[in-house]
């Protein structure tokens, strides 16, 4: 299993307990916290960037839905993971990241650059300019 399948099966995971404890019902809300420490947890990226990326998805993509009860959709989730597969150097998940996903997550690595290693920049900055997003 891949590291980006074992964050998909975790994320998965925490909504079948919050669904299991709340009635059947998932509250974005309460998992959040979880979801987002997850998703820190596994990006093998330092610094705030993980965070940074983590509140871009979930403001542009969870706050905004119209069935805040379904989240995360299977949609938003491989959006989530795509995120992450590039923080950590995969493109795995890359196909479910679009061109205005890019653009911004190239504005949150350029906001972080300062407090990034060079190695690590250097990485995310090929991947982008692969994207044409910097």
């Amino acid at each position: 299993m891949t590291d980006i399948s074992k964050f998909i099966a975790d994320v998965q995971r925490i909504v079948k307990h919050d669904r299991q404890n709340n009635s059947g019902k998932v509250n974005f809300d309460r998992i959040s916290r979880d979801l987002k420490s997850l998703f820190c947890r596994m990006s093998s990226c330092p610094g705030s960037l993980p965070g940074a990326v983590y509140y871009y998805w979930e403001s542009e993509y969870i706050s905004v839905s119209i069935e805040p009860e379904n989240e995360p959709t299977e949609a938003n989730l491989n959006k989530l993971a795509g995120m992450l597969a590039f923080l950590n150097g995969s493109d795995e998940y890359d196909d479910f990241i679009s061109s205005d996903d890019w653009n911004e997550i190239s504005a949150l690595v350029g906001d972080e650059s300062e407090d990034l290693p060079i190695d690590v920049l250097q990485d995310l900055m090929k991947v982008l300019v692969s994207k044409s997003a910097y």
